[in-house]
């Protein structure tokens, strides 16, 4: 049966260029791959085809004895380059032994080869300050009644995730487990706002205080303490405490505790209360 031109094979001129050949190769190789086409014997003979025939063509020195004697060039009658049984360029053992060869390469190719367990992503749910201590979450896996237990460490954001090697999903033909991955979520705290390693928390300033100065109690993870509010403070001002913040979850960089000012002004005055606001209000 003779064969197809291999220039027919891959949809391009005989003046093609070598990139042209290549990329025509590519995309007749993609659509026939036996990837694709499982158990399709058409898919498979044109995707043999289309690779014999770019080995040919696709060579430059086998392309040019291909233009010069075509498919004679490179079988065991042919007059070309290679020659026949006798000659240098490979006989019958040389071809056919190449033949199986890349029939054994393709067969062990297509073989199934151990692969890795898939991965598990689990999300779990944790507070401002699990987050800056760290502590240890229980996480169900699937098919499996036996809670993992997780060392979250101190210092992790939000969307962050830990690692735990080899608990995930089991690998095909002995191939090891997959990872477990923990994304955390961070719960919104009432008092305090996290951002990166600084913590930002409002301050209720009455306005008396704010103007006249004075002390206030201000809170922190490990307590209260008392805050210097200076004379004719306003809202929005930032008052900043240096290394009070979130350590990183790597390396010794802490943040800092930020406070910010705001204003509260009463809303129920007695008449006298409002008597004297009103000769402050005539002063100003």
């Amino acid at each position: 049966m003779s064969k197809r031109d291999c220039y027919e094979v891959l949809g391009v001129n005989k003046s093609a260029s070598d990139k042209e050949i290549k990329k025509a190769y590519k995309k007749l190789a993609m659509k026939y791959h036996p990837d694709r086409n499982p158990d399709n014997p058409v898919a498979e003979n044109n995707f043999r085809e289309v690779k014999s025939a770019y080995e040919i063509v696709g060579d430059e020195e086998k392309r040019q004895q291909y233009d010069d004697f075509g498919h004679g060039a490179f079988d065991e009658n042919g007059q070309g380059r290679h020659g026949g049984f006798g000659q240098q360029g490979g006989g019958f053992d040389d071809m056919f032994g190449g033949m199986f060869g890349q029939r054994q390469q393709q067969q062990q190719r297509y073989q199934p080869q151990p692969e890795k367990g898939t991965d598990i992503i689990a999300t779990v749910d944790i507070s401002l300050e699990e987050a800056v201590e760290g502590c240890v979450q229980e996480i169900k896996l699937p098919n499996n009644p036996i809670l993992l237990e997780v060392t979250i460490p101190a210092g992790i954001d939000d969307g962050q995730r830990v690692r735990v090697n080899g608990k995930g999903n089991p690998g095909t033909l002995g191939a090891p487990h997959g990872d477990l991955i923990v994304e955390v979520k961070l719960v919104k705290h009432d008092v305090f706002r996290r951002e990166g390693r600084d913590l930002y928390c409002f301050i209720e300033t009455p306005f008396t205080t704010a103007a006249l100065g004075g002390s206030l109690k201000v809170p922190t993870f490990a307590g209260h303490l008392n805050m210097k509010i200076p004379q004719g403070t306003q809202a929005g001002r930032k008052f900043r405490i240096k290394g009070k913040g979130i350590k990183a979850m790597q390396g010794d960089l802490v943040g800092d505790l930020i406070y910010e000012v705001t204003i509260t002004t009463p809303t129920d005055l007695s008449y006298h209360q409002r008597d004297l606001l009103e000769q402050l209000a005539e002063t100003l």
